[in-house]
C-alpha cells in the first residue's frame, strides 16, 4: 500500500496572500466610511472627492477579487477574522494546515496607508 503525500506546507507567498486580503478589506472600510464624511461635509466640490475615492475603491474590490481567487486556487480559505484593541487577525486554512496571521494596528494603518497611496499614484 502507498503512503498517501501530504499536501506542500503553507510558505510565504500563502502569508503574503492572507496579508493582502485582510489589508485589503481595511481600506475597504476606510474608503467606505470617508466616501460616506465627504457627503456629510460642507465642501465646494464633494462630488469630485466622492467619485475619486469612488474609483479606488472599485479597483480596490477587483483586486481583491483576485486575491480571492488566488487564495481559492492555492487551498487557502480564511474561516475567521478578529479584530482588538491591539490589532487584527486571521485564522485560516492552507492545503489543511491551520495557521494565524496577526498584524498589530500601527502596521495596518502604514500598509493601508501605502496601499492607498499606490491606488492613487502619489508618494507617501
Amino acid at each position: 500500500m502507498k503512503a498517501s503525500a501530504l499536501p506542500p506546507a503553507p510558505d510565504e507567498e500563502d502569508s503574503q496572500l492572507v496579508k493582502s486580503y485582510m489589508l485589503h478589506v481595511v481600506l475597504l472600510d476606510v474608503l467606505e466610511r470617508d466616501i460616506r464624511t465627504l457627503g456629510t461635509l460642507a465642501l465646494k466640490l464633494p462630488d469630485v472627492y466622492i467619485r475619486g475615492l469612488s474609483g479606488v475603491q472599485q479597483k480596490a474590490m477587483r483586486r481583491l477579487t483576485e486575491i480571492r481567487q488566488e487564495m481559492r486556487s492555492r487551498g487557502i480559505r480564511v474561516y475567521e477574522e478578529n479584530r482588538s484593541a491591539k490589532g487584527m487577525e486571521a485564522l485560516y486554512l492552507c492545503r489543511g494546515y491551520q495557521r494565524r496571521f496577526f498584524m498589530l494596528w500601527s502596521y495596518v494603518k502604514a500598509e493601508t496607508a501605502c496601499e492607498l497611496c499606490a491606488y492613487l499614484g502619489i508618494g507617501i
